[in-house]
């Protein structure tokens, strides 16, 4: 009887393993064939510049100096015209509307804990996510404030070695599984050829912008459709020169000290 059961449990285990493989499987084709089909479609209507969708890009995060979150991972790989890039806000001045306020205080209090020293809890950071988690449950995998301190600790150990390595990882070198830069923090790219932050990647933005890096990995989001001659020339060969948004001065600019 006892056999019987263990064989039973071990079948019940293998057959769930396949279910997740086969799910996962599934799901992981899904999204491939929608990857194909937009680069293919992007490919016919634009030409060899189209962007990929989550195409590896290098920016400097020094030149980033405004935020849009108009767009979704749907969006991502497009040439689009338009006025989206002067409806983005100035990452200087603190937003009006929580869908960019709650990314805006991660990234000043990154930057005001690594740039001028001021303690974690100082910032403000853990009550602002005990307040996204009352809101809306565990958010950055954190549901209570002992996570929310291990979390930070994790993060200041993640600084100190982008700030002696002077870099940040791809995500290729992060893990053998990878697709492009899937996960990767979001930039679009506007009219002028500047980098405009999607809000996906705070942490990662404010190392790069605290540790001065002067070029970091990124996926591609939108890209303006005047650029569609010229982004690559820039994004994929190393930034422009130009004048320079280090973490003392952007958290100057918000009123941090």
């Amino acid at each position: 009887m006892q056999l019987n059961a263990e064989r039973r449990e071990l079948w019940f285990l293998v057959m769930t393993a396949a279910h997740h493989a086969l799910h996962t499987g599934y799901r992981g084709a899904r999204f491939l064939s929608r990857v194909l089909l937009r680069d293919v479609s992007n490919v016919f209507a634009h030409g060899v510049h189209t962007p990929r969708m989550h195409e590896r890009i290098w920016v400097d995060p020094r030149q980033c100096e405004t935020m849009n979150v108009e767009f979704g991972w749907s969006n991502f790989g497009e040439l689009r015209p338009g006025d989206w890039d002067n409806r983005s806000l100035s990452l200087r001045e603190e937003p009006a509307t929580q869908e960019y306020l709650a990314h805006w205080k991660k990234i000043g209090a990154c930057l005001a804990h690594w740039t001028d020293g001021i303690s974690w809890e100082s910032t403000g950071i853990y009550d602002h996510m005990l307040q996204l988690i009352e809101a809306g449950g565990r958010t950055d995998g954190c549901i209570s404030i002992d996570d929310i301190t291990r979390r930070y600790r994790k993060l200041d150990e993640i600084f100190e070695e982008v700030k002696r390595s002077k870099k940040l990882s791809t995500r290729a070198e992060l893990s053998h599984i990878h697709f492009r830069e899937v996960g990767g923090v979001l930039f679009h790219i506007d009219r002028n050829l500047k980098p405009v932050f999607g809000l996906w990647g705070c942490h990662r933005y404010a190392m790069a912008v605290a540790a001065e890096l002067p070029l970091m990995p990124a996926q591609v989001g939108v890209v303006h459709a005047e650029v569609e001659d010229t982004w690559r020339d820039q994004y994929l060969r190393g930034a422009r020169r130009g004048p320079f948004l280090t973490g003392r001065r952007l958290a100057a600019d918000r009123g941090i000290s």
